[in-house]
């Protein structure tokens, strides 16, 4: 790829504005961002789900962003990583849940995290809401009112536990992934290397 002619500083904040307007464009820049040692355009192709014709305009776009070694593998140059940066920045105050659309490793394993918190709050809601009915059960078919006193009060312990679960499954998943993450550098690196 060549590299373009930027004159003064002015243009190249323009340069990287018209890079970075463009959903497409952030997404093939995130994407080649999100691997280290670079990636084939077929890589590309399959991560950011643009036709092949509408891949090569972005990627003509993108000159000077991108950089390509010999084995034709995608990487971000200086500017791309600039770039990147500062979309990074922009991004660095808000919810991770809303840039889960981007399809990057993390927000897989995020994803992940997720479904396993989902099937756990399902699964505990039902336990719990399936004892508070054999309580019931219990209670009417024993006529006991020792266990009709107390039914009332598990059964509104089991609401307040389901709520914290259910609060739990949309808040924790990316502190959960945080943890997985800083145990997966202490104990053996940047998991990104191993992957």
């Amino acid at each position: 790829m060549q590299w373009i002619n930027v004159k003064n500083g002015d243009e190249l904040d323009d340069l990287v504005i018209r890079a970075l307007s463009h959903s497409e464009r952030k997404n093939i820049l995130r994407i080649v961002g999100s691997y280290e040692e670079g990636v084939n355009y077929t890589g590309i192709l399959g991560e950011s789900g643009l036709s092949t014709g509408r891949l090569n305009y972005h990627l003509g776009e993108l000159e000077g962003f991108l950089k390509r070694d010999e084995d034709r593998r995608y990487s971000l140059s200086e500017l791309g990583r600039k770039a990147v940066a500062v979309l990074s920045f922009i991004k660095s105050d808000i919810d991770e849940g809303i840039l889960e659309t981007v399809n990057t490793k993390r927000a897989r394993r995020l994803k992940g995290i997720r479904r396993r918190l989902n099937i756990g709050f399902y699964l505990g809601a039902l336990i719990i809401n399936s004892v508070t009915i054999l309580m019931i059960y219990l209670a009417w078919l024993e006529g006991d009112t020792v266990l009709w006193m107390f039914t009332p009060i598990w059964g509104a312990l089991g609401i307040g536990v389901t709520l914290l679960m259910n609060r739990s499954r949309h808040n924790d998943p990316d502190r959960i992934l945080w943890v997985v993450e800083w145990l997966e550098w202490r104990l053996f690196g940047n998991y990104r290397a191993r992957e």
